[in-house]
């Protein structure tokens, strides 16, 4: 079953070396790893941001 899953892979990648397709899927991952790169950054960013502001603390007056 291995075997046929990789000979179709192995197909795939023949008809895309003729068709040229070859080079818009290299162009699609490129942009797809550069959106999740970028959304990965603003996400790091939103928990920095939210490390930096100040938090209120509970303050006790209770006379123990």
């Amino acid at each position: 079953m291995r075997r046929t899953g990789l000979n179709k892979v192995l197909t795939i990648i023949g008809n895309m070396e003729q068709h040229g397709t070859e080079q818009h899927v290299k162009n699609a991952c490129k942009e797809w790893l550069l959106a999740s790169r970028s959304v990965i950054d603003s996400v790091i960013d939103a928990l920095q941001d939210e490390q930096d502001r100040p938090r209120a603390h509970k303050i006790n007056i209770s006379k123990e």
